[in-house]
């Protein structure tokens, strides 16, 4: 766990990530974005790789943080649980964690240049889909893990759909489609 200064400096990094993109990344933004006193995101992340590398790590903790609470009333026992629970993170991630999702998407599209910044979102990319293939197996749906591959590639999109502004609906319906067309197929 970082110290709680530079959780601030984290924060705020995601926050000009996320409002801004990167080329609005610097120490100074950072400072003014968390409050700080000029020089101080400097002396917790001396580079411009390392304050990334913070947000990425950031973003993994809060990321994580919200993944649990979701998972806190248990695990889905249909499909339409399943459905549910994506909806939910789409409209989150669409709506109070906005500015996150954009960071990572900003993250995401710096990682095709610079390929460190993807391991670790890959790796988390990775455990929602063995989670997602697991829960998917034990509707006894064949082909579980490249169902779930598949679901949560058209999710993403769906997410990016909604920030862009080219869907606005609610989630709830298409994500329910979404699963119950993929299970089907299979």
């Amino acid at each position: 766990m970082l110290p709680t200064t530079a959780v601030r400096v984290a924060d705020a990094a995601l926050q000009v990530l996320g409002t801004g993109g990167l080329h609005a990344l610097s120490h100074a933004r950072v400072d003014t974005t968390a409050g700080l006193p000029p020089g101080s995101t400097s002396n917790y992340f001396r580079t411009r790789a390392a304050l990334v590398a913070s947000a990425v790590a950031r973003l993994r903790e809060l990321d994580g943080a919200a993944w649990e609470a979701m998972l806190a009333a248990g695990p889905p026992h249909r499909l339409p649980q399943l459905a549910d629970m994506y909806a939910r993170f789409v409209d989150d991630s669409t709506g109070a964690a906005r500015v996150r999702t954009v960071a990572r998407y900003v993250i995401f599209v710096q990682g095709v240049v610079q390929p460190d910044l993807l391991e670790s979102l890959n790796a988390d990319r990775r455990l929602l889909v063995e989670w997602t293939a697991g829960a998917l197996r034990s509707f006894d749906v064949p082909q579980a893990t490249a169902t779930a591959q598949t679901l949560l590639a058209a999710v993403e999109g769906l997410i990016m759909h909604r920030l862009t502004g080219f869907v606005t609906a609610p989630a709830g319906p298409e994500v329910h489609r979404l699963v119950d067309n993929l299970c089907r197929r299979v």
